[in-house]
C-alpha cells in the first residue's frame, strides 16, 4: 500500500506543479494589471495644471490667468484630454457623528514652523523656490475644485504644488477655501454641499455689494460635510514631512479669515427692516452652537493632520450675538489647546501691517486674545505692500514700500509671532525687505 501510494504522490507531482505554476501566472497577471492601473499619472503630477475655472483668489483683488510653475514652457509636450487632469478619485468617508469628538492618540507635539512664507494665490505661479530667505510656501485650493462632488477628489492642483516645492526642501502651509457660497455664484463652496444644506442658510453683502449666501456656521449638515473634505485632505498629505501646517476656520464668510455677520446695520436684505445681527439671532445663533462648530472642526482638523499644527485666524463676534466679543475665539482655542496640547493651535491674526499697535496691546482691544495665545500665534499680511498703501492705512506717508514691509515686520515681532505670510508680489518685488524678515521672525 505504501508503496503504491508513493507512486501515485510521484506520477501526480508534474500535473499539481504544472497547475500551480499556471495559477500562479494568472495571479500574476491580474495583481499586475491592478497595480498598473492605479499608478497615477507622472506627467500629470509634474506638469502644471491650471485649474478650469479661475476666480478671484480670496486675498488678491482681481482675476489674473494662471502662470505655470518655474521650468514649465510651451516647448513642454503638451498633456491633453484626460492625463491633463487625472481622473477624481473616490476617497473613503468617515460616518459623520456629530455626538462622538476624536479621541486625542498620543504623539510628539509637532515644532512650530518659523520664518517667511510666500503666499500663493490660488492658481498662480509660486514666488521665492530659490530665495534662501523663504522659509516655506502658502498652497490653496478651493473646496468646489478639490471635491468637485461628494466623496470624489480632484488633487491636481495641490500636487503639482507639492511636486514643485518638495526639491527645494522648504516647509508647506495648506489652505483650503471653504467659503462664500455656491461655486456657481462665484463662492468655493461646492454646489452639492449648499444643495445638501437646503435652506439652512444665512445671506449677506460682501464688500463689493454683492448678495452672498452662506451655510449656518453651526448647521450640522454643513459641518459633517466639511469634516469629510479635512479628513481626505489630510489622509493625503499628512504624511509627507515637508507639511508643516494645515489651517481650519469656523467663523468666517468668504474667505478663511475670521468674518461673523454681527452687523447691526439694515441692509434692505429680508425680511424687511433686517441687519445681519438679526438675522442671525433668528436662524438660531448661540454662543454653545459656535463653540460646538468649532471644536468639530478643530476636533477633525487635529485628528486628520497628527503631525502637523492647526492654524486659525481668529477675530471677535459684537453685540448683540456676544457680550463678550473674544468670547467664541478664547473658548475655542482653550477647548483645543486643552484636548490636543498647547501648541497643536496656532492662533493668527490676517490684518498684520505697518498700523497695527505694537505689543503690547491694549489689554481690552482687539489684539490682546492674539498677544495672549503666544507662543503659538503666527500671522498673514493684510495685502501686499508693492503697489499699495493699504499696509499703511492707505497713506503711504512717504515711506517706500520696502519700508512699510519692514516696519510690518517690526510689529509682528513685537508679538513673537513664529511665522508670516507675505504676499508674492512683496517677495518677488521687496528683496531686502524679505531678507530682513527672515532675520527676526521666529528667532
Amino acid at each position: 500500500m505504501n508503496q503504491i501510494t508513493k507512486k501515485k504522490h510521484r506520477r501526480s507531482r508534474p500535473f499539481r506543479m504544472s497547475f500551480l505554476v499556471g495559477a500562479l501566472f494568472c495571479a500574476f497577471l491580474t495583481t499586475t494589471e491592478r497595480a498598473f492601473s492605479e499608478i497615477p499619472v507622472i506627467a500629470a503630477d509634474l506638469a502644471w495644471v491650471a485649474p478650469p475655472v479661475l476666480l478671484a483668489s480670496e486675498d488678491f483683488g482681481s482675476v489674473t490667468p494662471a502662470v505655470p510653475p518655474p521650468g514649465w514652457s510651451s516647448t513642454t509636450t503638451p498633456i491633453t484630454s484626460s492625463a491633463a487632469v487625472r481622473a477624481p478619485t473616490p476617497r473613503p468617508r468617515p460616518t459623520p457623528n456629530s455626538s462622538l469628538s476624536p479621541t486625542p492618540t498620543p504623539s510628539a507635539t509637532p515644532v512650530l514652523p518659523t520664518g517667511v512664507f510666500s503666499l500663493t494665490g490660488y492658481g498662480r505661479q509660486i514666488k521665492g523656490l530659490s530665495n534662501p530667505d523663504v522659509d516655506g510656501i502658502s498652497i490653496r485650493d478651493k473646496w468646489w475644485h478639490l471635491e468637485p462632488s461628494e466623496g470624489v477628489y480632484d488633487w491636481s492642483t495641490l500636487d503639482a504644488y507639492v511636486a514643485q516645492i518638495t526639491p527645494t526642501g522648504k516647509k508647506i502651509l495648506i489652505r483650503i477655501g471653504t467659503m462664500g457660497g455656491r461655486y456657481s455664484l462665484g463662492g468655493n463652496t461646492p454646489d452639492w454641499v449648499m444643495d445638501a444644506v437646503g435652506a439652512n442658510t444665512i445671506s449677506y453683502y460682501d464688500s463689493g455689494h454683492t448678495l452672498k449666501t452662506i451655510p449656518l456656521f453651526w448647521n450640522q449638515t454643513f459641518l459633517d460635510k466639511k469634516k469629510a473634505m479635512i479628513a481626505a485632505v489630510g489622509a493625503r498629505y499628512s504624511g509627507n514631512p515637508l507639511v508643516k501646517v494645515a489651517t481650519a476656520s469656523f467663523a468666517n464668510r468668504n474667505s478663511e479669515d475670521w468674518s461673523m455677520l454681527d452687523s447691526t446695520r439694515i441692509d434692505g436684505i429680508p425680511p424687511a427692516g433686517s441687519s445681519e445681527a438679526s438675522r442671525m439671532l433668528a436662524a438660531g445663533y448661540t454662543h454653545a452652537k459656535m463653540v460646538d462648530a468649532g471644536m468639530q472642526i478643530m476636533d477633525a482638523a487635529t485628528a486628520a493632520w497628527p503631525n502637523q499644527v492647526i492654524y486659525l485666524a481668529i477675530g471677535r463676534i459684537d453685540r448683540p450675538l456676544e457680550q463678550d466679543p473674544d468670547s467664541v475665539a478664547r473658548d475655542v482655542r482653550d477647548a483645543t489647546r486643552s484636548r490636543w496640547g498647547a501648541n497643536r493651535l496656532v492662533i493668527g491674526k490676517e490684518i498684520i501691517s505697518n498700523v497695527m499697535p505694537f505689543a503690547p496691546p491694549d489689554p481690552t482691544g482687539a489684539w490682546a486674545l492674539f498677544y495672549n495665545s503666544r507662543p503659538a500665534i503666527a500671522g498673514q499680511n493684510l495685502a501686499a505692500c508693492y503697489g499699495s498703501c493699504r499696509m499703511n492705512g492707505d497713506n503711504c506717508n512717504g515711506l517706500t514700500y520696502d519700508q512699510i514691509l519692514r516696519g510690518t515686520v517690526d510689529h509682528f515681532v513685537s508679538y513673537g509671532g513664529k511665522w508670516l505670510e507675505i504676499y508674492a508680489d512683496d517677495v518677488t518685488n521687496l528683496p531686502g525687505a524679505i531678507h530682513y524678515a527672515h532675520g527676526l521672525i521666529g528667532h
